[in-house]
C-alpha cells in the first residue's frame, strides 16, 4: 500500500509546515514506512496543530498514506485523507461493531472489533475506499490490536487468549494452539516468530513455533493495563497504567529499562524511530527522546478528549480520541530516512 516517492507529501503535493512540497531533506530513496520506525532525523518539535476531524468516538488510528484509517467504537472504520491543513472522508465503513485497533501488513488491513472479531479488508490506493474480505467472529470475538510478520497475523482476543493465524486473502486459518491469556489479551508486536504481548496486567515476551506458543521470558507484572507495545532498533515500548515503559529482552531476562509516567493510563505507543509517542488518555499526547535508555519530555499537548491512539506518516503526527475526534499535528517530520 506505501507508493515509492520521498515522504508523505510526495503522495499530495501538499506542503509541510514550512512550506516545502517535500518533508524529505536527506535521504529518502522512497516512502518513509511508519512501520518499521526508520526515520534517521526528525524535527524536534513542539506540536503544531493543523486539522481535526470530528469522528463518533475513536481509538485506533494507522497511516497509509496518502490516507488515514481511523477506528470509532460507536461509528465503525474511516478511511481519510488529510491536506496539511483539513481532513476529507474517503469512506466510513459501518456495521463492523466496536472498532478498536487498525494495523496493516502493506497488503491488508487487520481491524479489531471486541464483540464481532476481526475484520480483514483492502484498501484502494487511489480513492481510498474500503472493501471487506472476511469476518472472523470465532474463535476472534474480542479482537483487539493484531500484529503480522513474516506471513503469520497475530491476533490477541480478550480473555480468549493470543493466536497465530494465515489469511490467503480470502480465509482466515488458524495455525497451532493458542497462547491462554494470563489476564486480558490487549495487543502485540512481533517481529518474525517474536512476540511481546500486552496482556494487561503482564507484560509477555513470547515465541511462535509453528505449532503453539512458549514464554521466552517470565511475564512482567510490574505495571498494569498494558494495552499496546511498538518496537524500534532502541527498545521494546509498551504503554501501560503508569504511563511507558522501555523494556531490553537478553536472552531469557527482560530488563525493564526506564518508565515515563503520564498523568493518565497510557493507551498507545508509536515510535518513528527518533521520538517516542504516547497517548495517554486525558494527558493528550506526549512526544518523548529516549537516549541512553532513559526517556525525556520533549512535548505535550490536549487533543481535546480522551486519547486512545497516536501514529504519524512522516510528516504529520495522528491522534485518536473518544472525545475530539482525529487531529493532525505538525512539528516532528521526519527529514531522513
Amino acid at each position: 500500500m506505501l507508493a515509492a516517492g520521498c515522504g508523505r507529501l510526495g503522495f499530495d503535493a501538499q506542503g509541510d509546515a514550512g512550506g516545502s512540497a517535500d518533508a524529505c531533506t536527506g535521504t529518502c530513496a522512497q516512502a518513509f514506512d511508519p512501520s518499521t520506525s526508520g526515520c534517521t532525523t526528525a524535527d524536534t518539535g513542539p506540536f503544531v496543530a493543523r486539522g481535526s476531524f470530528p469522528n463518533g468516538a475513536g481509538y485506533g488510528v494507522w497511516s497509509a498514506a496518502p490516507h488515514l484509517l481511523a477506528a470509532d467504537t460507536t461509528g465503525g472504520l474511516y478511511s481519510l485523507r488529510f491536506d496539511g491543513s483539513a481532513f476529507v472522508e474517503n469512506d466510513h465503513v459501518t456495521g463492523i461493531g466496536w472498532v478498536e485497533a487498525v494495523v496493516s501488513d502493506g497488503q491488508y488491513f487487520y481491524v479489531g472489533a471486541p464483540g464481532t472479531g476481526l475484520a480483514v479488508m483492502s484498501l484502494d490506493p487511489t480513492t481510498g475506499k474500503l472493501a471487506m474480505r472476511t469476518q472472523n467472529v470465532a474463535p476472534l470475538a474480542e479482537a483487539r490490536h493484531a500484529w503480522a510478520a513474516n506471513g503469520v497475523l497475530y491476533v490477541p482476543s480478550g480473555g480468549d487468549g493470543l493466536f497465530a493465524l494465515s489469511f490467503d486473502g480470502t480465509t482466515l486459518a488458524q495455525l497451532g494452539a493458542k497462547l491462554n491469556s494470563q489476564s486480558w489479551s490487549q495487543g502485540v508486536f512481533a517481529r518474525g516468530s517474536r512476540v511481546y504481548f500486552a496482556d494487561a496486567a503482564r507484560f509477555r515476551v513470547v515465541d511462535f513455533t509453528g505449532t503453539g506458543f512458549t514464554e521466552a521470558v517470565t511475564p512482567d507484572a510490574s505495571h498494569a493495563n498494558s494495552s499496546r507495545v511498538w518496537s524500534d532498533s532502541r527498545a521494546i515500548f509498551v504503554a501501560n497504567a503508569d504511563g511507558v515503559t522501555a523494556y531490553r529482552v537478553m536472552g531469557s531476562a527482560l530488563t525493564e529499562l526506564d518508565t515515563f509516567a503520564t498523568t493518565d493510563t497510557a493507551r498507545d505507543v508509536w515510535s518513528d524511530g527518533q521520538h517516542v509517542f504516547v497517548a495517554a488518555e486525558s494527558a493528550g499526547v506526549y512526544a518523548l527522546a529516549f537516549t541512553n535508555d532513559q526517556f525525556t519530555l520533549v512535548d505535550q499537548i490536549d487533543v481535546g478528549g480522551t486519547a486512545l491512539g497516536v501514529f504519524g506518516d512522516g510528516t504529520y503526527i495522528y491522534s485518536n480520541a473518544l472525545t475530539g475526534g482525529v487531529r493532525a499535528f505538525s512539528g516532528f517530520a521526519c527529514r531522513s530516512w
